[in-house]
């Protein structure tokens, strides 16, 4: 059975922070999404995570910082320490934070040679910043310098006190033509702009296309707006499609439904971890 790479799994909140110490914007930040994930969102621990990981047969997960929910540098000091303490199964992505006075750029090269860290993640909603803002530009131009992928945020954003526009994918093309070579990978697939991001990932060989949060049975039902990715994505862009649970879905249920996807078997398998496997190089 071809390999299966999980390109976007998320720290469980008590490996870094009891639930309460979160801060103040949390229900703002959270409410909503409790609302449309009515059954629930993420893991309780890495321990939970790495069991259903392996029942349904997933062989390794990017685990990914997000800014949002309090401290970055908590939060990328237990993505370091998972990784380490799991260098099979989990590939750090660290984090920044903007609306602080740190030097973005210094602290990947920091994290990168002293921590181990492989790749970059933004959320441009939590910031109420579009991915196109030049604050985040010498962060960009020392990612390209260093060959780091940076994950970003594009599709609708359920949080009820900021716009959806942040996460379009048309800021994210402004980026790719300021930073040719610098590997993008834009979160979430880009709905409900999916006919936008598929048209950047054509123009752009180093964007690529990350399906985290999504149910796949819905990006195979007509009337979603996920027929572009379908048509362009068993073909011109069947390299750059990567599968990701985000941990909104259970691992086991997403993975069954992917494998239904009316793509042929060979692209499908790109999708659940070939293509990650080649652009993380495992």
């Amino acid at each position: 059975m071809a390999r299966v790479i999980d390109f976007r799994v998320t720290l469980p909140l008590s490996e870094f922070a009891p639930r309460a110490a979160v801060g103040e914007g949390d229900a703002a930040y959270l409410g909503n999404y409790e609302r449309v994930y009515a059954r629930g969102f993420g893991v309780d621990s890495v321990h939970t995570m790495l069991t259903a990981m392996d029942s349904a047969g997933i062989e390794r997960a990017v685990l990914q910082a997000e800014w949002g929910f309090g401290d970055y540098r908590a939060m990328n000091a237990a993505v370091v320490r998972i990784a380490k303490e799991h260098p099979d199964r989990f590939i750090p992505y660290i984090t920044v934070n903007p609306a602080e006075d740190d030097d973005m750029a210094a602290v990947v090269v920091r994290e990168v040679n002293e921590n181990g860290a492989r790749g970059v993640n933004l959320q441009p909603f939590a910031y109420r910043l579009r991915c196109d803002d030049r604050r985040f530009y010498p962060l960009y131009d020392r990612c390209r310098e260093l060959g780091l992928p940076v994950t970003v945020h594009c599709s609708v954003n359920f949080s009820a006190d900021r716009t959806i526009d942040f996460g379009r994918p048309l800021y994210l093309d402004q980026v790719a033509c300021d930073f040719p070579g610098l590997i993008l990978v834009a979160n979430h697939g880009g709905w409900p702009w999916v006919t936008e991001l598929v048209a950047v990932a054509w123009k752009h060989p180093t964007v690529y296309i990350e399906l985290g949060a999504i149910s796949p049975k819905y990006i195979a039902r007509p009337g979603t707006g996920w027929e572009p990715l379908l048509v362009y994505g068993r073909s011109l862009l069947q390299d750059r499609v990567l599968w990701a649970t985000d941990c909104m879905l259970p691992f086991d249920r997403s993975l069954q439904e992917a494998r239904k996807l009316p793509l042929p078997p060979e692209v499908v398998d790109k999708w659940l971890g070939l293509n990650a496997a080649t652009l993380l190089g495992v």
